[in-house]
């Protein structure tokens, strides 16, 4: 930014005198404001890029073209390109160039040299077999935590996945038995995750100086990579934000019917299953009698359930009572749309969810939405049968197999039309 701006200005310096202004200033500003989006979405600061000079030049080479060729389009676009002085653009082209590309050297030179491998926090996990070495790697035994595996215990799999959360890269090394399960778990939890496999090893080159760690195979990726995270957070908070506003005098309202209505708060939380498979409280207008409330979701709704106050029924029908989730949105537990998240005692018939299919730990890989692919699909409400379930999991895997933006636009724009369903009681 700053050699863009810089870069423009001195151009203006010498071809004027002084510093830009109007349509010059404004030029400089929509060149700057595009360079960043194409450089952000074109991989420019990304840990590969950085190491390697020949992709850092090659992507900021790119990124400047292409910043260019929109503003200028964009100007000519809106007659304003007449403005410009040819002179201030072509000089000051020509020296963002130049700063821009040799500006990549010192960066590669303090990655490659010094930092090295450093900016990875890499994780090595032993369940179950002798630890080894590995170099660049923290190394966390579950013995010592006490922990095992266990997909159909939602504590283990919240402490793990919180164990490693904050590191950049996870290898696991266990018996052969544990392998799909330990596959399942980092998917669900949607890292970067790889499985040991030592029986590799031999099969390995010497020649190409390998070490263990590349006796492994990647089972994880993840479902967005952090551009597609962080347009998907902005378009959360943009929207979010608003809506709020626009909803205040009914969600005043229906806290003081509710409040009129029946002892207890306003507020009902409960404990479910977020991304990563980590634990969070979701918040929703109180439906239910406080002390007939089930904090472990147990025992689904029904259409005649005693439970539900009067108030209750009404905002259940019209999804008024999920409005107060767009706080989890505001802080960063949920998200508009996504895999509806779940209370840790709900069953499909009499089977707890995940021991219906064990593929339902993959829908955690990103973060539970207000609403989702399956509610505009028509699955909303009790699960009576596994065909509940895993019609369910049919469509939020789906949903994370195809994310884009646009998808969560018109999931949400489809979410008006099932607002008030037959099966929202």
């Amino acid at each position: 930014m700053l050699i863009l701006i810089g870069s423009f200005s001195f151009a203006s310096l010498m071809r004027f005198g002084h510093l830009p202004v109007g349509e010059s200033r404004n030029w400089i500003i929509v060149l700057v404001s595009v360079f960043m989006v194409i450089a952000f979405y074109g991989r420019l600061y990304t840990l590969d890029s950085m190491q390697s000079l020949t992709t850092s030049v090659r992507r900021a080479a790119m990124a400047m073209m292409w910043a260019l060729s929109i503003a200028v389009l964009g100007f000519f676009a809106s007659k304003h390109v007449d403005t410009m002085s040819r002179l201030v653009l072509f000089t000051g082209t020509i020296t963002a160039f130049t700063l821009l590309l040799l500006i990549r050297l010192p960066f590669f030179l303090l990655i490659h040299r010094i930092v090295g491998n450093r900016l990875l926090r890499k994780l090595f996990i032993v369940d179950g077999v002798e630890p080894r070495e590995m170099e660049g790697y923290d190394i966390v035994l579950c013995a010592d935590l006490g922990l095992k595996i266990d997909l159909h215990d939602p504590a283990v799999l919240h402490a793990l996945s919180s164990k490693i959360r904050e590191y950049d890269r996870v290898l696991v090394d266990c018996p052969v038995h544990e392998r799909e399960n330990w596959s399942l778990f980092l998917q669900g939890v949607g890292c970067i995750g790889s499985l040991l496999i030592p029986e590799l090893q031999p099969v390995i080159s010497d020649h190409a100086k390998l070490r263990l760690e590349s006796a492994s195979i990647r089972v994880s990726t993840g479902p967005l990579d952090l551009r597609s995270r962080a347009l998907k957070r902005v378009f959360d908070l943009a929207v979010t934000c608003s809506v709020c506003l626009f909803l205040a005098p009914l969600l005043a309202i229906t806290a003081i019917c509710i409040k009129l209505d029946s002892k207890g708060p306003v507020l009902f939380k409960q404990l479910r299953m977020g991304r990563g498979n980590r634990l969070f409280y979701v918040y929703k207008f109180r439906s239910m009698r406080d002390d007939l409330a089930d904090a472990t979701g147990s025992k689904s709704a029904s259409r005649d359930d005693k439970r539900i106050t009067r108030v209750g029924r009404i905002i259940r029908a019209t999804s008024i009572d999920e409005l107060p989730q767009l706080f989890n949105v505001l802080r960063g537990d949920m998200s508009l749309v996504g895999p509806r998240p779940h209370a840790l005692g709900s069953k499909a018939g009499n089977d707890l969810f995940w021991k219906v299919d064990t593929r339902y730990w993959l829908r955690h890989s990103t973060k539970p939405g207000i609403t989702g692919l399956a509610q505009i699909r028509g699955f909303r409400g009790a699960t009576e049968t596994h065909r509940d379930l895993t019609e369910r999991l049919r469509y939020d895997l789906e949903y994370l197999r195809n994310w884009s933006i646009f998808r969560d636009i018109s999931i949400l724009l489809a979410t008006f039309g099932v607002v008030v369903h037959k099966n929202a009681y």
